[in-house]
């Protein structure tokens, strides 16, 4: 029987020290030693039994079955809402498929690919001529190039329903369908997954502009698209948006728009992870209630919320943020439920970027911000010392797989090369430009014989003034 409710008041040392033993606890299990993890929860429930975090975390100290159990269903009684309690019960209770189950410790090992009455592959070609069609972003139809043939592909907005549970998948090991039935091709050069209709093949990898290839492996353990963000830039503007790019800068070489005009461009959608929830910090400090020079210090505590959403996260390594940062934002706004009939004539990248360690990521943004607000945020009219914070609690977390458009194209300048990236919704370009030395010395050069003649005119002032 768990010890009774904790009852002193949030401002204690009692407070404090909780908090700080869950952190600890935390820290502990995450390095390995459960044993010592243990202790600490222990003495953490011996204060305060009614926080889920003692439960859930003491969950991970044992692997009797049977205790797992009995803390996680005492979190649940503690806090309903909490996913984490729910999704280890649920694996407890064998209500999730044990064949998407990843068994700790082991390598998951794929599957037989679902049989021809599970997995019907689509093609598209055209039904009058027999011709392969594609998708044209303007008129947002299937279209053939050769006897004119259309067909309407309508997008639906993307709703709630969208929005995958986090904390229901992360122990899974679930395979898709969709993807099962793309081609799929790896770049030999950068490591690119591109996912491609039946029947479509690629001529340059959109990331890195190789022509190697090679046949891909099974990705039966990849996680399908939500959503996708249409692309609504066509490549004559991205090309223009190119060539407006590079034709500004004070130090970018005069001839660069106008020689790299006619780069080429690989458009291509990139895989992206989205997530929405909800995060709460506690914090506590001293605060300075005193008049005048009397210092009255009172123990204070509070807790800071956080509703986040849209937390992009890359699901390609490649794709830096200092390279994206260029592009950004996207439009999420203008995301729409995925459907294969978008992407006939354009080609997807997979991520390699697992949703475990993106989760993290999006994480860790989030509570960064939060952190670094807080101080600042609590307790304004007094002055504050020793100010804390506590472990966070997540809730209602969720996640979508999105792709986005982006076009990418190198060109070389000196013998050097340079990527240059553009938004496929925006037509918004990022990248870098090279620098002309001339330009960056004449600069300098201009700058010191102003700064001379400045510390000159200082000087005869001075002189005059004096005399």
């Amino acid at each position: 029987m768990p010890p009774p409710a904790f009852s002193s008041s949030p401002n204690s040392i009692d407070a404090r020290e909780f908090e700080q033993l869950i952190r600890d606890g935390i820290i502990a299990i995450k390095n390995g030693n459960r044993s010592h993890a243990r202790r600490l929860l222990d003495q953490a429930a011996q204060i305060n039994s009614a926080d889920a975090r003692v439960w859930v975390w003491l969950s991970a100290t044992t692997d009797d079955l049977q205790e797992r159990r009995t803390f996680l269903e005492h979190a649940v009684i503690i806090d309903p809402a909490n996913a984490t309690a729910k999704r280890g019960l649920l694996i407890l209770n064998e209500q999730l498929d044990k064949t998407r189950l990843m068994p700790e410790g082991e390598t998951y090992v794929p599957q037989a690919a679902p049989s021809p009455e599970e997995a019907v592959s689509k093609t598209y070609t055209c039904p009058n001529c027999g011709a392969a069609i594609s998708y044209n972003i303007h008129e947002t139809t299937l279209v053939c190039q050769f006897c004119g043939f259309k067909r309407k592909v309508d997008g639906q907005v993307e709703s709630q329903s969208t929005d995958q549970v986090l904390d229901a998948i992360l122990p899974t090991t679930p395979a898709h369908r969709w993807v099962e039935n793309q081609t799929r091709v790896t770049c030999e050069q950068c490591g690119s997954v591109i996912l491609l209709p039946a029947g479509q093949t690629a001529d340059s990898c959109p990331y890195c502009a190789s022509n190697r290839f090679i046949s891909s492996t099974s990705l039966m353990e990849s996680i399908d698209p939500q959503v996708i963000g249409l692309f609504k830039v066509d490549p004559p503007k991205a090309a223009k948006s190119i060539k407006t790019f590079l034709g500004k800068g004070l130090f970018a070489p005069d001839n660069l728009a106008a020689h790299h005009a006619g780069m080429q461009l690989h458009p291509a959608y990139y895989p992206f992870w989205i997530f929405d929830g909800t995060l709460e910090i506690p914090w506590f400090c001293d605060v300075n209630v005193g008049t005048g020079k009397a210092a009255d210090w009172e123990a204070r505590s509070g807790s800071k919320f956080e509703n986040f959403k849209d937390v992009l996260v890359p699901g390609l390594r490649k794709l830096l943020p200092g390279e994206l940062a260029g592009i950004e934002p996207f439009n999420l706004d203008d995301l729409v439920e995925f459907s294969p009939d978008f992407l006939p004539g354009w080609v997807a990248l997979t991520y390699d970027k697992p949703l475990a360690d993106a989760s993290l990521q999006a994480r860790e943004q989030v509570i960064r911000k939060v952190r670094s607000s807080i101080p600042s945020s609590v307790e304004l009219d007094h002055p504050k010392r020793n100010f804390s914070i506590g472990a966070g609690k997540w809730s209602g977390l969720t996640y979508k797989l999105a792709l986005l458009p982006i076009y990418i194209g190198n060109y070389p300048f000196q013998g050097k090369r340079f990527r240059l990236l553009v938004n496929g919704q925006t037509g918004k370009v990022g990248g870098k430009k090279p620098v002309d030395t001339l330009k960056t010395a004449m600069f300098i050069i201009a700058g010191l014989i102003g700064l001379a003649i400045i510390i000159a005119v200082f000087w005869v002032l001075r002189k005059l003034l004096i005399g």
